[in-house]
């Protein structure tokens, strides 16, 4: 009987620690990055040579798809994938920064800039960052040399 009595009390005991440590995580677990949605818009840039480029990476799945276009239509679109290693860049770059005390809007006087309208997509929350004449702080000019390709 002292048998079954102490096998009962330590199930008890490692079961309501494991309940402890599975909710416990839960509240600490931390903000992971899932995905990123980016808008290289080259709408009302003079030089027709200048492409537009639509970028979705989904990190969950390890996939990615870059869409480029051109506003003049003897240009030729293309649609592009990025490497593995690019895409371990940009969500190292994303987790080094501080994506909070990023701006909501960057902006220049001079006319006739590209725009990027970047979504950054977190278990928690969702970053969305418009950028007109590619100005933005640090991580944007980095993300933008490694999805933009004009070839």
């Amino acid at each position: 009987m002292k048998t079954i009595y102490l096998l009962t009390c330590i199930l008890i005991g490692l079961y309501s620690c494991s309940n402890g440590q599975a909710k416990n995580t839960d509240i600490d677990s931390p903000d992971s990055i899932v995905k990123i949605e980016m808008n290289l818009s080259a709408f009302g840039v003079e030089s027709d040579d200048f492409p537009s480029i639509d970028v979705k990476i989904d990190f969950v799945n390890g996939t990615s798809t870059c869409v480029k276009s051109f506003y003049d239509p003897a240009h030729e679109g293309s649609t592009y994938s990025l490497t593995k290693s690019e895409m371990d860049a940009i969500l190292k770059l994303l987790k080094i920064s501080d994506l909070e005390k990023l701006k909501k809007e960057y902006t220049t006087n001079r006319s006739d800039q590209p725009r990027s309208k970047t979504k950054i997509y977190t278990t928690k929350k969702i970053f969305t960052i418009d950028d007109y004449g590619f100005e933005g702080e640090y991580p944007l000019q980095e993300l933008y040399k490694i999805v933009y390709r004009i070839d």
